[in-house]
């Protein structure tokens, strides 16, 4: 009898532990979602957000490389720089600190972007290609290559190539060289090829091989021609998006607008030097470029989509300013044509790269501008005194177009600037 009611009570034990067992697994199954997640590791990474240090002790820079959400230690064991090479995919937006990356201040772009653009052509290849180029011996003239039909590649004796460009008139030769110049004096010099000038003097050292090749081109005697070294393996370049327009209406390009949210680095990268173009585009009221593609549209509703005229970009990824003869004289002889495309072009841009912003605003403040350019030119290139020095009409207009473009810069400066901290 005692051992049934042993065996009895064990039995009972066990069935009440089976179910005590089941019920708890039925109440896990009906708690809330949250209630079963399980507690976060101390190694997860933590919302910045919730970051206990508190987000004070994040510098700007430092939201640079760390994406939402990627503050704990496994986020610091990324390799540097792995974040900014993540593209958000289309339709994402990005978070609010890779955003502001893009940009300090809320018009400058920002010194990370800066440091990536493409070095381009430097000081030391310019000087060595004035001194190669004024001695060198043409011992070739080929049509093609280097523009328009009046143009000739050149062959020098050591092998070096290079575009001869003849002008129509002297004044587009005086226009070429006077825009290289302004780009040296804005800070531009990396995006236009170095420029050298020679005199065609056919029983002349420089020119005596290629007589018939002279003849043949039917270039006036005595005519200044400008030098620049040839350029291979150039690609097209095509309008970035926030200019790709189908209905002549310009996109502006700022910082607050949330136009350069969703690009990839490469993406902006570009952008910094696209703004550099319009701005010296505006300055030398150069025509033959992307304004001439807003004059298209109004026939050619997709030329936006083609590649620009005298653009290219170099093998190692700098955009390249070609055939800059439209600008300074030209260019401001027709000014009156083309600046309702010219001005507005200027206005949708309102992120600077700041260098640039300072050299213009330096440049309006001084009052010098057009002396300015001209000592730099005389000091460079012996040849200055053959062309004619910059009319002082066109002087006064250049430097109206700068007070013009400073003005742009601080309007968007005070209209989108931030200051620190904010």
């Amino acid at each position: 009898m005692g051992r049934r009611m042993r065996g009895a009570a064990a039995s009972a034990g066990l069935w009440l532990l089976a179910l005590g067992s089941l019920l708890a697994l039925w109440g896990r199954l009906l708690a809330p979602p949250e209630d079963r997640t399980p507690r976060r590791s101390e190694s997860a990474p933590r919302s910045p957000q919730r970051d206990p240090r508190g987000a004070s002790l994040k510098t700007f820079r430092t939201l640079l490389t760390l994406a939402a959400g990627a503050d704990g230690p496994a986020a610091r064991r990324r390799p540097p720089g792995a974040e900014r090479r993540r593209r958000v995919p289309d339709g994402v937006p990005r978070p609010e600190g890779e955003q502001l990356a893009a940009v300090h201040g809320g018009v400058f772009w920002s010194r990370g972007l800066e440091e990536q653009v493409p070095r381009g052509f430097s000081e030391a290849q310019a000087a060595a290609w004035l001194q190669a180029a004024r001695g060198a011996r043409v011992v070739a003239l080929e049509r093609g290559g280097c523009g328009r039909s009046s143009n000739r590649l050149a062959r020098f004796a050591d092998g070096t190539r290079a575009c001869v460009r003849y002008g129509i008139n002297p004044e587009q030769i005086q226009g070429e060289a006077l825009s290289y110049y302004l780009a040296c004096l804005l800070g531009l010099r990396r995006h236009v090829p170095p420029l050298a000038l020679a005199r065609v003097e056919a029983r002349g050292a420089q020119w005596a091989r290629v007589q018939e090749e002279l003849r043949a081109a039917h270039w006036a005697e005595g005519s200044v021609v400008s030098l620049t070294r040839w350029l291979p393996n150039l690609t097209d370049v095509v309008v970035p998006a926030p200019w790709r327009s189908e209905d002549g209406q310009l996109r502006p390009l700022r910082a607050a607008g949330g136009e350069l949210a969703n690009r990839s680095r490469e993406e902006l990268v570009d952008l910094v030097q696209w703004t550099d173009l319009i701005l010296f585009d505006y300055l030398t009221a150069n025509f033959d470029r992307l304004v001439s593609n807003l004059f298209s549209l109004q026939w050619d509703p997709r030329v936006m989509q083609r590649a620009t005229s005298n653009l290219h970009r170099g093998p190692g990824g700098a955009l390249v300013f070609l055939d800059n003869e439209a600008g300074l004289v030209h260019g401001y002889r027709v000014a009156g044509m083309w600046d309702k495309y010219n001005e507005p072009l200027l206005q949708s841009v309102c992120v600077f790269r700041e260098r640039t912003a300072r050299r213009v605003l330096e440049l309006h403040r001084g009052r010098d501008a057009a002396a300015r350019l001209l000592r730099l030119y005389r000091h460079h290139e012996p040849r200055f005194p053959e062309l004619a020095e910059l009319a002082q009409p066109h002087a006064q207009l250049l430097q109206r177009r700068l007070d013009f473009l400073a003005k742009h810069i601080l309007h968007c400066k005070a209209k989108y600037g931030r200051r620190p901290g904010t």
